[in-house]
């Protein structure tokens, strides 16, 4: 139905003794989701958000208290770019990971379990395991 024909049938409603009542002039029953009016955003967090392009979301939203979903739509916003992890930080992290292959080789010959491993060494299973395939090392599993 076009305006022409609303305007038509109205007159029609009222003419046959109808009464139109105007509720409210801009009324919605439901709130158009395309139309949601954001909060202006702080300057002093975009300036923020800024100084932890070089460390991340993560570290951001950390330290502004804001959820990383947050952080990344502002950021979007701004066009502020994170650093990403790069060749440079994994191959620090492989570097890192590397000291520990030899300790790592020791306790798994000595058939030790993986969560003992990871104690010992300070660091997760998860992290163990990582280190473990990269290098080829195999670690005890309670499938053997």
């Amino acid at each position: 139905m076009n305006a022409a024909e609303l305007m038509q049938a109205v007159a029609q409603f009222e003419a046959s003794g109808g009464k139109v009542l105007v509720v409210a002039d801009s009324f919605r029953a439901y709130p158009d989701p395309l139309h949601v009016s954001a909060p202006p955003i702080d300057d002093d967090l975009v300036e923020a958000i800024r100084g932890f392009t070089d460390v991340g979301v993560c570290a951001a939203a950390k330290a502004l208290g804001k959820s990383t979903r947050t952080i990344n739509n502002i950021a979007g916003l701004y066009g502020i770019k994170f650093a990403t992890t790069t060749a440079a930080t994994l191959d620090e992290r492989r570097k890192a990971e590397a000291k520990l292959v030899l300790r790592i080789r020791r306790l798994a010959r000595a058939n030790m379990s993986q969560m003992a491993i990871a104690e010992q060494l300070g660091i997760g299973r998860i992290v163990l395991r990582r280190i473990a395939h990269f290098h080829g090392i195999t670690l005890n599993s309670r499938a053997s």
